[in-house]
């Protein structure tokens, strides 16, 4: 009798993952084309993945950026669109991630408001730093850039 060889079961991956602010606009950013896609495709997987991390700073760049490129749409729907994003962090930068902040400056060079998200982010014990704006695949102390763009969430999220 023969036996069927079994293949490993896929696990999906909890680390969390820090999403940057551009990421969050090309979701919403209907100009945005392919990279709207890709950037909802991560939103989506992170967070049913429950992994999906943000900050309060992350909140009103967003906010910002909405108030700017959408300002005929009523206040209280933009403001119940941010706040809808809560549900994934609202901390605020604390003295220690700006500590930490000059540390991801000296070693990756950024400028200071990605520093401060680095740092944020490391200190809120993601594995992963989702951003277009910074170096594919640079790390900083155990806290990894990915690019949005450059990978889809399976490459990440699957292991066989």
């Amino acid at each position: 009798m023969r036996t069927a060889t079994l293949r490993p079961a896929i696990r999906f991956m909890t680390a969390r993952v820090f999403v940057d602010t551009n990421v969050l606009i090309y979701a919403r950013d209907l100009k945005a084309n392919s990279k709207r896609i890709a950037a909802l495709a991560w939103l989506e997987a992170l967070a049913d993945n429950q992994s999906l991390t943000v900050n309060l700073q992350v909140l009103n760049e967003l906010a910002r950026w909405m108030l700017k490129n959408d300002p005929h749409r009523p206040l209280n729907a933009l403001r119940h669109e941010v706040d809808s994003m809560k549900a994934y962090g609202d901390a605020a930068v604390t003295a220690h991630d700006t500590a930490l902040a000059w540390d991801v400056r000296s070693a990756l060079g950024y400028q200071w408001f990605d520093c401060l998200l680095m740092a944020a982010a490391s200190n809120a014990g993601c594995r992963y730093f989702l951003s277009e704006d910074m170096s594919d695949r640079a790390s900083f102390r155990g806290l990894t850039i990915i690019n949005p763009f450059r990978c889809t969430p399976a490459d990440l999220f699957l292991k066989n």
